[in-house]
């Protein structure tokens, strides 16, 4: 039995690593690994539950960003006490310094740091660890080649992709109608967004691109899916716009089948779930062009300029959606999805071989 530690540096939150860690976790093979997963930062309640309903031990840490000496050192005992021999941390910036230290020193032999972003907001902390932290770990992994890049520059490292169930993507009519109807939605069309609500996913700009396409057409209906602090304040500079708030929701494939157009003009990602999930489900959709070239896999999903105004942005999304073609458009973005590499049993495969050491 191997013992592993996961850790998710910004908390048991629904954000996408998270998503990344608990699908692998479900598609995964556990037999021979003892799983334990960090709760530190901050903690929803329904994430914490869906770890150990897959098996997984939670081990509750002082909060990593308020007392980070505090969390080091119950981190090392942790490690120490629970026979750890590997840590798999998750993050985007130097700072996972701090569980690498831990790890090494607590006699941890196998310590992957895990890349999920192209940037981080812990700008001074990054430029200071990165040499411990280049020192510390053993193992890079990546969401994808420039997340890679960011975090590892030119040393090695492994892209495990951020998988999915493809299947649950599939095109379905009756469920697309049935979902439109609990939405409220008659023939409007529905464009949509799923994301935190954060600095980075630049809800400020979304909102910008909802009130010029509203110009274009009155038939339209816009959601945004998720939460967080800049919430009330993206919703109050909604007001007037048919905009409704879902807030954090399960049944995303569902979700999905509803849509007809997808935004995500984000500052910064790594390789976004979401991409995959809505090329999967056939979702004609724009991406800021700060996130991957990887990100994108199929010919109805492109990614363009944040200085383009959103009129531009409007007219895009608008001349992209062809509600006749998205039975089609779901089962190319689907196949093409599993070729390169976004099928999550294959990626919980890979990252099951990490744990093992049966990766090269």
């Amino acid at each position: 039995m191997k013992n592993v530690l996961i850790v998710n540096t910004v908390g048991l939150l629904y954000d996408g690593i998270n998503s990344v860690m608990l699908s692998n976790l479900e598609a995964m093979d556990k037999e021979g690994l003892k799983i334990y997963v960090a709760s530190t930062v901050r903690e929803d309640s329904a994430v914490r539950r869906k770890y150990k309903s897959l098996g997984c031990r939670i081990i509750r840490f002082p909060d990593r960003k308020k007392h980070p000496v505090r969390y080091f050192f119950a981190l090392s005992a942790a490690i120490r006490k629970l026979h750890i021999e590997v840590v798999h941390a998750n993050g985007n910036s130097g700072t996972l310094a701090v569980e690498m230290l831990a790890a090494k020193l607590s006699g941890c032999r196998k310590r992957i740091a895990h890349s999920h972003n192209t940037r981080c907001d812990q700008v001074r902390a990054d430029r200071l660890l990165r040499p411990l932290f280049d020192r510390t770990y053993t193992d890079a992994v990546a969401c994808g080649k420039e997340a890679g890049r960011w975090l590892f520059d030119d040393r090695p490292f492994m892209v495990i992709q951020n998988g999915r169930n493809l299947s649950s993507y599939a095109y379905d009519g009756g469920r697309r109608e049935k979902m439109r109807r609990k939405l409220g939605l008659g023939d409007q069309l529905a464009i949509g967004h799923v994301g935190g609500f954060v600095p980075q996913k630049n809800h400020r700009f979304l909102i910008k691109i909802y009130k010029a396409i509203a110009k274009r057409r009155s038939d339209v209906k816009f959601f945004c899916a998720g939460d967080g602090a800049l919430r009330k304040e993206i919703e109050k500079e909604a007001e007037g716009l048919d905009i409704t708030f879902t807030g954090n929701i399960n049944d995303i494939p569902d979700f999905l089948l509803a849509m007809d157009g997808m935004l995500l003009p984000s500052l910064f990602e790594g390789l976004p779930l979401v991409a995959v999930e809505w090329q999967a489900s056939g979702l004609p959709a724009i991406l800021a062009d700060t996130i991957s070239e990887d990100a994108v896999f199929t010919d109805f999903v492109k990614r363009m300029k944040l200085e383009d105004d959103a009129g531009k942005w409007a007219d895009a999304i608008l001349s992209m959606i062809d509600k006749d073609k998205r039975q089609e458009q779901a089962l190319l973005g689907a196949e093409q999805a599993k070729v390169k590499g976004f099928d999550i049993r294959d990626s919980a495969g890979a990252l099951r071989g990490l744990y093992l050491g049966e990766n090269i």
